[in-house]
């Protein structure tokens, strides 16, 4: 759900940078006094997996031509808690698209805003109410769902609004909307079976790292379960990110390819020279673009992409932890200053 820069006009993209970096700014604050030692670790090591994660494209069910990848934003706001989940995530698209131009540069905010934040918020809260006390598997599995499939809907509802805005469509509003809503449908409750799924394994081996409302036994010691996400985050990153597919995700179906549809035309029109310096300028300075090596020999790239698929995964990983780790390391130093000074 990587929104391209051609989606935006400049003043939507702007606006888009402002609120979401305002918001991070408010978030930080909020975060530095509730990241510990044991949270640190935490946020680097899922934000890795959620990384790895993002990579694997999979075909969508009755939807043929169209893939979609999990968010992982309620899975993170669950564990971590909405604030440090939040910073997580918007690691995770930071370094997605500065480093392998996965998403326009200019459209980093409205990205962040759409990914990392409001899935995030809503898919946590809307988690705590169905999920209340006394504690209930069935209301806590039922829950994630909800969440899930509410976040990614409400982050796919606001890409046709901030594309309308924009004044980019060259199709009825309602259209594009309707067309977002129904992929997304189907992406939301993969990433709700997914992320249930990787509940009940916490909840079998150290339930104590969740943040939220999960009861089970504890049978790994704390760093045994961190040391399996790691396992995990390799094995996807550099092992099935390769059979992830190569149809056009959720969104780029909706509006700009339809390989089930080859008279299929795009339903945008952005003909801002600016935006095309902008995305000239970013493949041109990104490190590995499309998480593959830049190469003028379209032969030799598609053989490289293969081999560097894997690399890709797992160095972006590395890379998104190590942003994660230092941002919230910056954090808890702030806080930790700012209780001494008091």
């Amino acid at each position: 759900m990587h929104m391209a820069n051609e989606l935006l006009s400049l003043p939507i993209a702007g606006g888009g940078l402002v609120v979401a970096g305002g918001a991070l700014g408010l978030i930080c604050r909020k975060a530095k006094q509730v990241i510990t030692s044991g949270k640190l670790a935490l946020m680097g090591i899922l934000g890795a997996f959620v990384f790895a994660a993002q990579m694997v494209n999979f075909r969508l069910p009755a939807m043929p031509g169209t893939s979609g990848h999990i968010v992982g934003a309620v899975l993170l706001a669950i564990i971590l808690g909405p604030h440090a989940a939040a910073i997580v995530m918007a690691s995770v698209v930071i370094v997605q698209c500065l480093i392998f131009q996965d998403g326009g540069l200019l459209a980093l905010g409205c990205n962040i805003i759409n990914m990392a934040l409001i899935p995030t918020y809503a898919g946590y809260y809307l988690y705590r109410i169905v999920a209340a006390k006394p504690f209930s598997n069935f209301r806590t599995y039922v829950g994630v769902m909800l969440a899930c499939l509410i976040g990614i809907e409400i982050g796919a509802v606001l890409v046709p609004v901030q594309a309308a805005l924009s004044g980019v469509l060259v199709i009825p509003f309602s259209t594009f909307l309707i067309t977002m809503i129904s992929v997304h449908f189907l992406v939301g409750t993969v990433e709700g079976i997914v992320t249930v799924t990787v509940l009940v394994y916490i909840q079998q081996v150290r339930p104590d790292i969740v943040a939220g409302n999960l009861q089970g036994k504890v049978r790994l010691s704390r760093r045994t379960a961190l040391a399996t996400f790691a396992v995990f985050t390799i094995i996807i990153g550099a092992g099935l990110s390769l059979l992830a597919s190569g149809m056009p995700d959720g969104l780029e179906w909706s509006y700009a390819e339809r390989p089930d549809q080859p008279n299929f035309e795009p339903i945008i029109s952005n003909s801002d020279s600016r935006i095309a310096a902008v995305d000239k300028l970013q493949s041109k300075y990104s490190l590995m673009p499309e998480y593959s090596v830049r190469n003028n020999d379209e032969d030799e790239k598609h053989q490289a992409s293969a081999g560097w698929t894997s690399f890709a995964g797992v160095f972006g990983s590395i890379t998104t932890m190590a942003v994660i780790w230092l941002t919230a390391w910056i954090l808890r130093r702030r806080n930790s200053g700012a209780i001494v000074t008091r």
